[in-house]
């Protein structure tokens, strides 16, 4: 019963947090301070790997709870799209020197 409590809290957790994550990625690229998006990149990788480790247990040991494991592998896989496409566009360009 717990280890089921802890495998689903854990994923609505990562839904919630790719929701926030996604929403203020938006809020920020809309006001153009596209340097903040690194740092929600650097929190989607630890909740990918968090998750990750997640599986990894409960695929391990066991419980009879991983018939949804489809859901993390989808979960895992938009985190780390999301973080791909912070990555590329929370660079900010380069200012040229005039001399």
């Amino acid at each position: 019963m717990l280890a089921g409590i802890i495998y689903w809290g854990l994923i609505l957790i990562n839904i919630a947090w790719l929701a926030l994550s996604l929403y203020f990625s938006i809020f920020y690229l809309v006001r153009k301070e596209n340097g903040n998006l690194w740092v929600f990149g650097l929190l989607n990788v630890l909740s990918a790997v968090v998750l990750w480790i997640t599986m990894l247990i409960y695929h391990t040991w066991g419980w009879g709870i991983t018939q949804y494991s489809s859901l993390i592998y989808l979960i895992l896989g938009l985190l780390l799209g999301l973080t791909v496409i912070q990555a590329i566009l929370g660079r900010e360009p380069k200012k040229s020197r005039t001399a």
